[in-house]
């Protein structure tokens, strides 16, 4: 996947870098924090532990609005299906078109690949529910503990 400028916005989203860890960390750590502390508590280590693990786990993109890092968006693609793995914004800057932007760039990819866009997101995390729904996601599992959602080939 390459640098893709996508629109007037200014919206950019670039590979990231080993040097975009620590951002990676930040950005997940502060989107994140209260929907997790919400269902299991914070446990610092713990999501530090998990916030390399999945900066570790490639395909992970920065999203730049006017030039700054607002968020990151992770995807994987899978024999059936696009894995959408992770998108965290930074608070300040949600509610701007700037999450939909990443999920469309998202949505192109598996278009491309003529597969389903999957992901999951905590149970606690209902606004996000709504965000996906509202971009034509499809709830398609809940478990103790995520929302599955789904946007089906046949409906980009």
């Amino acid at each position: 996947m390459t640098d893709m400028p996508l629109n007037k916005q200014n919206i950019v989203l670039t590979e990231a870098q080993e040097s975009d860890r620590s951002f990676f960390i930040k950005v997940h750590h502060t989107a994140y924090r209260s929907v997790i502390e919400e269902m299991f508590g914070w446990d610092s280590e713990l999501q530090l532990d998990y916030a390399n693990a999945a900066f570790d786990s490639k395909n992970i993109h920065v999203i730049w609005l006017d030039k700054e890092k607002v968020g990151v968006v992770g995807i994987d693609i899978k024999s059936d299906h696009v894995w959408l793995k992770q998108l965290f914004l930074l608070p300040e800057q949600q509610r701007k078109g700037v999450g939909s932007f990443a999920v469309q760039w998202c949505i192109e990819i598996a278009r491309k690949h003529q597969k389903d866009l999957k992901l999951q997101t905590l149970k606690s995390n209902s606004g996000a529910v709504v965000f996906y729904q509202k971009l034509g996601f499809e709830l398609i599992e809940d478990s103790d503990v995520h929302w599955k959602l789904s946007l089906p080939y046949s409906e980009m």
